[in-house]
């Protein structure tokens, strides 16, 4: 399992979006919150602290337990804290606690920060040994989780600190590995690999170069937020330029190491700091200031004792009391230092210390402690063949003979001895103070030859020193110059980046700018609305501009006025109002002229309606579609200048989608009025076709009952003829029962005739009446489908046997729950079609009509004719309103489109036509036994 860290430092992005709070208070501000305080570890650790303190107790998993990883990172992010401020038993404390938690987790980027940190903290008291066993550890763990950035960064920390140890067994075992290793991208595994490979060129007297690595990873180390690295860094390049003798650019730097470390209040840091000041001020000749500076580092350092930086920091206390002339203090400090470097095992501070303590010890005349002390570091010299310090240990025992012997001849042999291994040595330079304190020995023993002979040399010595310190100087100079000048790159190269980056933005807005004004074009010009097109221009233009005011005027050419409809203030609805199209006011000007126009004023604008504010900057553009002006929009702000090239093009392309949304809302509004006015006209029309249909029922009836009433009329007529016959035989005496009984016989027979064709019509009536009703009602009811289709053909017999047509009829009793009077009307106009189109006056055909249930819910009913039949290209037409084969006979065409309609959307079903021509035409209806919707209207009872 691996926790949520995955940088050693965190990158800047990170901590940004961290930081930004947005995140600190939904469900993973606890992890966030552990992350922040471990990435602010260094870069702020007070926070760090305080963000560890609200969590405390509160570190728990989705199921209410602890979280063991979240808990150990914790624990760990505190544990750094506590040694960088050198509370170093609570870090000890603390890192066993991680640990155990990290390894029960199987965390092994946890156990490795783990390692890490010990590792610091035991090179922090001066543990060397386990403190690089610690940093290899770590090294281990992390190839283990297979982090690449952070096994560099502990590697070339541990290559970095071995070398002070170990010099020649530290670079034979990493130089291989990083001195050809490309610089890696993340900042703080650069920075570390460029701590080491500086620390290299710093040992092999390469300064500039190793200023130049170190200037580089300091710049790394500020981005990667390793804040220790940084001070660091800047104290050793300082003194990499003391070692040019730049001493004021020395002490720059070390005064930049100071200024870093301040702020973080942690002791290690701060004491280092002002030491490695005071050591640069003490080469300055500053001694008062160096004095100051030693004892305000002192009661830092005496908080970490036993580190390397608290060593050098009291041989240069010593230092300077040389140089102020106090040996007795200077040997005290030494002497600590001397302690320390011993535990410590720095062998290059060790052979440093005694030479320096040989010298207290010469000024304050103990000359067999420093005969004593001066001896061992030779011999560690010249076994460990350092010939620098074996010729510094053979001059501080010249001094020592000198001093004991009043012959200055086992002196002169030491420096003799001391300027042969100089001599040996490519490239060193003897220093002239030991050439004239050779020379003086020669004269004191009278060898004036040899004294003029190292005198001579002295000079030439001074004046190799003093060109080497010279060429050091300019070397230093030009390491500035070229730190000054790839700064200058870099930052021309930022700026030409951060220029690119801008444009880039810029760019990037404005193509979104674009964007979006296509997406708010798409959407202003989709409505069909004025009030919604104005509402949609509102909104964007105060959302993306700087509004206080808006208004949108319409032009009225009839009456010479702008008539503005819409405005706003400050999200505040304002009263329409009309400006004279004739007038001077700007509104009236942008539309007469077709111009935009663009006010700005400093303090206020010269005049304002009544109820409005003074505004600063005016904007006007005319609505326009080609040449013609539809009205004007206004935006007004009372800033000053508050529309700039952006606003501009952002204003004039949303005025052109609301000229053209304005245009289309006119056009739907005349559009609207226009199709309602044709629905209008449709329904007029549907309604006489409707009124047609029952038309053609009344003159079907018309024809049906004129036969039984004419045949009853002839009955009763015969019949009254008959009774006036009988009585007139009556009146003259000359009925008899033969005719009396024959004329009762016929009287019986008529008046039964009559009584047949009364009833036969009253029937017809009924029927008519009945499905009249259905016609002019749209009510639901339930009916029998047979009978109500035999009512129907009926009805229309007299239409269709015109020309000696017939019906046939194969309809079985369905029971439907409908709309009646849809379904006559269907029926009525498709017979009427078929009578009108299928046949010719000599040529009678039949029509068939057929019904049959589908299944359970749909009954099929087919009207068939063998007539002319339809055109191929006549038949697609045929349900289209207003199209007809027989306008000059008078017909409109909605026959078939009201059929069409009823059984589509009243009767809920399918109807379909079918026709070959020559053959014979075939309309299928097929609709719901039940239609969907209410209950149906209960069955009426015929009337009589």
């Amino acid at each position: 399992m691996q926790d949520s860290v995955t940088d050693f430092f965190g990158l800047p992005d990170d901590i940004a979006r961290l930081l930004s709070g947005r995140e600190l208070a939904g469900e993973h501000a606890v992890r966030i919150k552990v992350l922040l305080a471990w990435y602010l570890r260094q870069r702020d650790t007070a926070k760090s602290l305080r963000l560890l303190t609200e969590l405390a107790g509160t570190i728990l998993d989705t199921d209410g337990r602890p979280d063991l990883v979240l808990h150990a990172r914790a624990l760990l992010a505190e544990a750094e804290c506590m040694r960088l401020v050198a509370d170093l038993p609570r870090t000890a404390l603390l890192l066993d606690q991680a640990t155990r938690l990290f390894a029960d987790a199987d965390d092994r980027l946890g156990l490795g920060d783990c390692a890490f940190s010990r590792g610091e903290t035991l090179l922090l008291q001066g543990d060397l040994d386990n403190g690089f066993t610690a940093l290899r550890e770590a090294v281990g763990h992390y190839r283990a989780g297979d982090d690449a950035v952070r096994v560099l960064i502990a590697e070339a920390w541990l290559a970095n600190q071995e070398q002070y140890n170990s010099p020649d067994e530290a670079r034979g075992r990493w130089d291989p590995q990083f001195l050809e290793h490309q610089h890696p991208t993340h900042p703080a595994a650069c920075a570390f690999l460029l701590t080491y490979k500086g620390s290299v060129a710093f040992q092999d007297g390469d300064f500039p170069q190793a200023i130049r690595l170190w200037e580089q990873g300091f710049e790394h180390s500020i981005v990667a937020g390793a804040v220790s690295l940084s001070i660091h860094l800047a104290m050793v390049t300082g003194s990499a330029y003391a070692n040019l003798f730049d001493l004021p650019m020395a002490l720059e730097w070390k005064e930049k190491a100071h200024a870093i470390a301040k702020p973080t209040g942690w002791p290690e840091a701060l004491g280092a700091t002002l030491s490695s000041m005071a050591e640069t001020t003490t080469s300055l000749g500053q001694y008062e200031r160096a004095l100051a500076l030693f004892e305000e580092s002192l009661p830092y350092l005496g908080r970490l004792p036993g580190s390397r930086r608290h060593s050098i920091a009291y041989c240069a206390y010593g230092n300077l009391c040389i140089a102020m002339n106090e040996p007795q203090a200077a040997l005290e400090w030494y002497q600590r230092a001397d302690a320390i470097a011993q535990r410590l095992g720095h062998p290059d501070v060790e052979l440093y210390l005694q030479s320096a303590l040989t010298t207290a010890l010469l000024k304050l005349g103990r000359l067999e402690e420093a005969e004593a002390r001066i001896t061992r570091p030779r011999a560690i010299a010249r076994t460990q063949g350092n010939p620098y310090y074996e010729i510094e240990a053979l001059r501080a025992l010249a001094s020592v003979r000198r001093a004991q012997d009043h012959d200055p001849s086992r002196a002169v042999a030491l420096l003799e001895q001391a300027i042969a291994v100089g001599a040996a040595l490519q490239g060193m330079t003897i220093k002239s103070e030991m050439y004239e304190e050779l020379a003086r020995d020669y004269e004191a023993l009278g060898n004036h030859r040899q004294a003029l002979f190292y005198e001579r040399r002295a000079r030439d010595s001074w004046q190799r020193n003093f060109d080497r310190q010279n060429g050091a100087r300019i070397l230093a100079m030009q390491v500035r110059f070229d730190t000054a000048r790839a700064r200058s790159e870099a930052e021309h190269h930022r700026k030409l980046a951060e220029a690119e980056a801008t444009r880039a933005a810029e760019l990037d807005r404005a193509n979104q700018t674009l964007e979006k004004l296509g997406s708010i074009g798409q959407e202003i010009t989709a409505r069909l609305d004025s009030e919604a097109v104005f509402t949609t221009l509102s909104e964007h233009l105060q959302d993306l501009m700087h509004v206080n005011t808006l208004f949108l005027g319409l032009k009225d050419e009839t009456n010479q006025i702008i008539d503005i409809r819409y405005r706003m203030e400050d999200s505040r609805r304002l009263p329409p109002r009309q400006v004279q199209l004739a007038s001077d006011t700007l509104s009236a000007r942008c539309v007469r002229d077709n111009e935009e126009i663009l006010m700005v004023w400093d303090r206020r604008s010269p005049a304002t309606l009544a109820g409005t504010r003074h505004m600063r900057t005016v904007l006007y553009r005319p609505l326009t579609i080609g040449d013609r002006v539809l009205g004007v929009v206004s935006v007004q702000s009372d800033r000053a200048s508050a529309y700039g090239p952006r606003e501009l093009l952002i204003f004039r392309t949303i005025c052109a989608y609301g000229a053209i949304a304005m245009a289309n809302a006119v056009a739907y509004q005349q559009l609207d009025r226009a199709v309602a006015e044709l629905r209008e006209a449709l329904q007029r029309l549907v309604q006489q076709e409707k009124m047609a249909a029952l038309g053609q029922l009344v003159a079907g009836v018309a024809h049906e009952v004129n036969t039984p009433l004419g045949v009853t009329l002839s009955a009763v007529s015969q019949l009254n003829d008959t009774i006036r016959q009988t009585r007139d035989h009556m009146a003259h005496g000359t009925l008899t029962r033969t005719a009396l009984a024959e004329t009762l016989q016929n009287g019986q027979d008529l008046a039964a005739l009559a009584q047949r064709n009364v009833v036969r019509a009253a029937d017809m009536v009924r029927t008519f009446k009945s499905v009249a009703v259905d016609h002019g009602s749209d009510e639901r009811r339930r009916f029998d489908l047979g009978d109500y289709l035999k009512e129907i053909v009926t009805l229309m017999r007299a239409r269709v046997s015109a020309n000696g047509s017939r019906v046939e009829m194969d309809v079985p009793s369905i029971q439907m729950d409908t709309y009646p009077g849809a379904l006559a009307q269907a029926m009525t106009n498709l017979i009427a079609n078929v009578a009108d189109h299928a046949y010719g006056a000599d040529a009678p055909g039949t029509i068939r009509i057929q019904a049959r249930r589908l299944d359970q819910r749909l009954v099929e009913i087919a009207v068939a004719d063998d007539g002319r039949g339809i055109a191929p290209d006549i038949l697609p037409k045929v349900f289209d309103p207003f199209f007809t084969t027989r306008r000059a006979a008078g017909s409109m065409g909605l026959g078939l489109h009201v059929t069409f309609n009823q059984v589509t959307q009243r009767l809920n079903g399918t109807i379909l036509i079918d026709s070959v021509p020559g053959q014979g035409t075939v309309a299928t209806i097929r609709i719901p036994c039940e239609v969907p919707g209410g209950p149906p209207v209960a069955l009426a009872t015929p009337a009589h």
